[in-house]
């Protein structure tokens, strides 16, 4: 037990068999990077992977199109709307699959489009969790908790 704790805390993958339980199992799903980071396991790198293209394929249609804006240069409500409603398509689907917990997709108003040329979309999303460990904790009592 201590050789294949060693092992997963450095992050390697392996089969295992639990007792009680029939078949061989995957130690976990890691990634070769940090732990804190967006790819630290092979589902969230699906995950997000799958969101990328599904923003990408939903916003391409509005590259190089023209962008309405306020007198004083910023985005129109109205066009950060249409923005956010083409993104929101595909991430969705991902919430309604459950394959995201939710999604934030942040557009500022205030941004130069007119110097820069350039449209900063941030999508925040909140993934599945996932119980890598389950800990129980069993014993008698005098009294029951409720």
């Amino acid at each position: 037990t201590a050789l294949l704790d060693s092992l997963d805390s450095y992050r390697y993958l392996f089969l295992r068999q639990f007792v009680g339980l029939n078949g061989t199992y995957n130690n976990g799903s890691h990634t070769a990077v940090a732990t804190s980071s967006d790819y630290a396991y092979i589902e969230n790198v699906r995950t997000i992977d799958k969101a990328i293209r599904g923003v990408y394929a939903s916003l391409l249609p509005d590259l190089n199109s023209p962008l309405v804006l306020n007198a004083d240069g910023t985005l129109t409500d109205i066009t950060v709307a249409q923005l956010e409603n083409d993104a929101k398509p595909n991430l969705d689907q991902m919430v309604r699959d459950q394959e995201l917990s939710a999604y934030a997709i942040i557009i500022s108003p205030d941004q130069d489009i007119q110097t820069t040329g350039t449209l900063v979309v941030t999508i925040e999303l909140i993934g599945i969790g996932v119980a890598r460990n389950i800990t129980v904790n069993i014993g008698y009592v005098l009294q029951l908790s409720q």
